[in-house]
């Protein structure tokens, strides 16, 4: 996974602050996710969805709204309505500069948010998926835990409330905003494939939101239970296991741009991993392996490195071996554990499970160095070519 600071243009010209996670290799399809209110691209929900999805081959843009985060502008100017158009425009620019969005995630108001963007003709033709996580049906919701401060904002035009340690303004216009939005004449519009997904015990945005959303939108439409989770995702495994639950959805969705090369049980293709110096993703039989060199040898520590895969290889085919040998021996069982020493020295223990003789045993240790790895050892034929 390699992560991109990158500046994105608000609907008002303002300077977004935001950052694309993006996979090793490259991306199958865009996304962009939509932070909570008064949040940032880095609350966890954002950052860490945004970045799991990565395994998923999406690559995701999270940006911070105007005045919020590290990006420009004031938040009291903002508005929910904004906040759409924002999105929007965060679209607009990924798909300049990357690809349109096929998938687009939002985070509690930031999920309304998203649900009213993805009614907007210009979001509409390009979009494969919407899925929230903890979003309310009416964005009103976010301040009702403010309720007693509306007449203040009536009086004096605004509102000083704490949220996170940090003193926000909230407008008059903002709350009107949020007054005049009724999701009941938008959500029905919403004909892309929707996933919401909710905590059971959320207390910030009860699980009768997602059921209400769920109700006015059309199929398709999925409601997942996300347990044990807090509204802000912060309880560890959260937003991963949230992150999974959308990426599995997504996959039958979105068109990937990215197909890589076909490779059969006689071919190993590697591509060089995005954001590393030496990682690689190396495809054999149609499945990927992650690879690189441990960090005493200049990696990073992000994947196997080229002596595991030839330690595990030479695992598997001498525990095939000992099995193919073992035909009518009641093994039950053969575990092999292959260390490296130093140089090109390895050692290699197998330990057979089972009602065996002695003589089957002996038979079978025998098999376990004729596998098929240690016939290449020293006897392969490598011709290299450049292409």
């Amino acid at each position: 996974m390699h992560s991109l600071n990158v500046t994105v243009p608000s609907s008002t010209g303002v300077a977004m602050a935001g950052t694309i996670d993006q996979p090793v290799h490259p991306a199958e399809a865009y996304a962009i996710f939509a932070h909570c209110f008064a949040g940032s691209r880095h609350t966890p929900g954002a950052s860490r969805i945004s970045k799991k999805l990565t395994e998923y081959g999406i690559a995701t843009l999270r940006f911070d709204f105007p005045g919020l985060g590290q990006s420009e502008g004031n938040f009291r100017d903002t508005s929910f309505s904004q906040n759409v158009d924002d999105i929007v425009a965060a679209a607009q620019w990924l798909e300049e500069h990357y690809s349109a969005p096929q998938l687009l995630i939002g985070h509690s108001l930031g999920g309304a948010a998203a649900l009213k963007a993805a009614t907007r003709p210009e979001l509409k033709k390009k979009l494969k998926a919407v899925a929230t996580v903890g979003a309310p049906f009416d964005p009103a919701h976010s301040v009702l835990h403010y309720a007693d401060k509306i007449h203040e904002a009536d009086t004096s035009g605004s509102v000083v409330v704490t949220l996170g340690g940090r003193e926000l303004e909230i407008s008059r216009e903002f709350l009107l905003d949020l007054a005049e939005t009724d999701p009941q004449t938008y959500l029905p519009t919403l004909r892309t494939p929707l996933l919401l997904v909710h905590s059971p015990i959320d207390q910030t945005v009860g699980i009768d939101n997602a059921q209400t959303i769920f109700r006015l939108t059309r199929y398709p439409k999925s409601l997942m239970a996300l347990d044990k989770a807090d509204h802000l995702l912060t309880r560890q495994g959260s937003a991963q296991r949230a992150a999974d639950i959308i990426g599995s959805w997504a996959t039958q969705y979105i068109d990937p741009e990215f197909v890589p090369e076909p490779t059969t049980d006689t071919t190993a293709v590697s591509y060089s991993a995005r954001g590393t110096r030496f990682g690689d993703v190396v495809r054999t039989s149609n499945r990927s392996i992650a690879t690189d060199r441990a960090k005493n040898s200049g990696g990073r520590g992000q994947g196997v490195t080229s002596t595991g895969l030839f330690m595990s290889a030479l695992a598997v085919s001498t525990s095939q071996a000992v099995r193919e040998a073992a035909r009518g021996m009641k093994l039950d069982d053969v575990r092999v554990a292959v260390t490296h020493h130093d140089g090109a020295r390895f050692t290699r223990a197998v330990t057979l499970v089972g009602d065996l003789s002695d003589a089957e045993r002996a038979q079978l240790l025998g098999a376990a160095s004729r596998s098929r790895v240690d016939t290449f050892i020293g006897a392969a034929t490598i011709e290299t070519t450049l292409v």
